[in-house]
């Protein structure tokens, strides 16, 4: 048995479903789901959204059959904000994960992040930038976001820096982004932004070091995002 999230699905013939996996012990997996369709068929493959299951693998190759699917642990009911959040998180996963590849630290930090977005309260900004923060990191690019890479001396929230992808987190200017200490802090110590032009610098930064592992094409979720009513709209 394996711990399982389902990323994403979408039909296959004409009663058949196509399941995007993201698994504890394999990474992200692909199965194909015989009959799940069929109408009036109580199917085990269609369980709440973004609920750990638990399942076994069946066949042969690298397109197999999820078995015995049960829940692992709780739903995570996720509206508005929350949901396009959860969407996010899904997408950047199937784009940055390559198939069949472990990552089960990555797997406990996406589970960590769905529950933080069933919280009161939850500054959505400080969900992704975390996560966008751990999946740098888990692919093998992540920087150090609490010293300069040139003269390893901390990061002075009053400063402003330079950051290049290929070296980290620069005092020296004349390479890489510009980017304010302050908006650091935040990211390396999951602070929230409470100004909105730094809050679009932190998301432009991760974006812009995620672009090379994920790819240039729009996400689905962003405009899920703009279709919300923003925080004191409707008040």
């Amino acid at each position: 048995m394996t711990r399982a999230f389902v990323l994403h699905t979408r039909p296959w013939r004409d009663t058949s479903l196509l399941v995007e996996w993201f698994t504890e012990d394999f990474g992200r997996l692909t199965t194909y789901q015989r009959g799940a369709r069929t109408r009036g068929k109580k199917s085990p493959l269609r369980p709440m959204a973004f609920q750990c299951l638990q399942m076994m693998l069946a066949g042969r190759g690298d397109m197999k059959t999820a078995t015995q699917i049960e829940p692992a642990g709780y739903a995570h009911i996720l509206h508005g904000q929350s949901l396009a959040v959860g969407f996010y998180l899904n997408e950047l996963l199937m784009r940055a994960l390559h198939r069949h590849e472990p990552a089960p630290v990555l797997f406990d930090i996406y589970a960590r992040h769905l529950a933080e977005l069933t919280g009161q309260a939850v500054d959505f900004g400080m969900v992704v930038r975390g996560f966008e923060r751990d999946l740098l990191a888990e692919l093998g690019v992540g920087i150090d976001w609490q010293l300069t890479a040139d003269t390893q001396e901390s990061i002075d929230p009053q400063a402003m820096y330079w950051l290049a992808p290929e070296e980290g987190i620069l005092q020296q200017r004349g390479r890489g982004y510009p980017v304010a200490g302050n908006v650091l802090k935040a990211i390396a110590e999951n602070q929230a932004l409470g100004d909105a032009a730094d809050r679009r610098q932190a998301r432009d930064l991760l974006q812009s070091l995620l672009a090379p592992h994920v790819g240039s094409a729009p996400f689905h979720s962003r405009a899920l995002w703009r279709s919300q009513p923003q925080p004191g709209e409707g008040e």
